[in-house]
């Protein structure tokens, strides 16, 4: 094998090398967006979860309310 045929063989080594860093980057990158848009998901989830919360205990108390006000029979 001449040098110049081990010089391309090393470049196209290389450079698929490089092709699959960029690869694993983009993966990397979409990965990445996938679980910012998780945590975002995640964030709106637990609003909810206190906005029913509060409004479930809110319920508990206009129902005692008005139990209180019902004459005993």
């Amino acid at each position: 094998m001449t040098t110049e045929e081990r010089l391309d063989r090393l470049t196209t080594i290389v450079e698929s090398l490089a092709a699959t860093v960029v690869a694993h980057d983009n993966q990397i990158d979409a990965l990445i967006k996938i679980a910012e848009k998780h945590d975002a998901q995640l964030a709106e989830t637990r609003a909810a979860i206190a906005e029913t919360r509060a409004a479930i205990a809110d319920l508990g108390r206009q129902l005692q309310a008005y139990l209180t006000r019902i004459p005993p029979q």
